[in-house]
């Protein structure tokens, strides 16, 4: 987990009063470093959950456990106020599927943290000084957990764009419209350079660091980390103007219709 720059995402979400210490929050696909995060930020209710058996309440304490498949959430709708997740969506093999399920388990919003798909990260992709493929994460899981969908088979790291996460939410509730908040930051894979026994993808870094910082601080959105927040809208106050709320059903707005269309 991008420690620092998660911690300081939702500091701003408080200040902003869009996020509250008090909220129920389910944070999927995560573990001890997230339990002790909101621990040491001093959210109250928090579920703590993924697909590691190995784990249990012990080891979330003060917080609540679940072994849970984020593709399939045994929650029904509305039942967290938000949904959270860092560092974890790439891990899926559906990841489009477990963003949707974690927006539908949300009454307010999902909060998601991410690897950002930019022209810098194609670049050092193509360098070979960001990997495609998570090998580290199963190697130190002692080669048997920590891949794609907590296997041991290291995954593919899908890294998203601002566009593609409001169109698969966009698409997901085509009724109303969305808010969305992105935040930028930048996190070089110096830890993983370290365990490579070739030291030259370490000292590169060691060298483009200063470079990157500063054109990263330039271009935002060629930072390789970011924060994307979808807020639920609320109905009838964000429908799309082409439908109406009566009987607590949506409806077509036929008075929409006839004054843009020749029926």
């Amino acid at each position: 987990m991008r420690y620092e720059f998660v911690k300081n995402t939702l500091e701003c979400l408080i200040k902003e009063g869009l996020l509250h210490k008090e909220d129920s929050i389910l944070a999927v696909c995560s573990g001890i470093a997230e339990c002790n995060l909101f621990h040491q930020m001093n959210f109250k209710s928090v579920t703590i959950s993924n697909l590691d058996k190995r784990m249990s309440k012990k080891d979330v304490a003060p917080f609540d456990w679940k072994l849970e498949n984020v593709h399939e959430l045994s929650f029904g709708d509305d039942s967290f106020k938000y949904v959270f997740v860092s560092d974890g969506l790439h891990h899926c093999n559906f990841p489009h599927a477990a963003l949707l399920e974690m927006y539908r388990v949300a009454q307010k919003g999902i909060i998601v943290f991410e690897s950002r798909d930019s022209l810098l990260m194609r670049f050092a992709n193509y360098f070979k000084l960001s990997p495609e493929y998570e090998l580290e994460a199963v190697i130190n899981h002692g080669f048997q957990y920590g891949g794609v969908n907590n296997t041991c088979i290291p995954n593919y790291i899908y890294r998203w764009t601002e566009r593609e996460f409001e169109k698969t939410i966009q698409s997901n509730q085509p009724a109303a419209k969305h808010i969305f908040y992105y935040f930028y930051g930048l996190n070089l894979p110096f830890a993983q350079a370290k365990m490579k026994k070739s030291k030259l993808k370490y000292y590169m870094l060691c060298l483009l660091a200063p470079v990157v910082n500063v054109f990263s601080k330039v271009f935002k959105k060629q930072c390789n980390s970011f924060c994307l927040i979808a807020l639920k809208p609320l109905i009838p106050r964000d429908l799309m103007p082409w439908l109406k709320l009566k009987n607590n059903e949506i409806n077509f707005n036929k008075n929409y219709a006839k004054q843009h269309f020749n029926i």
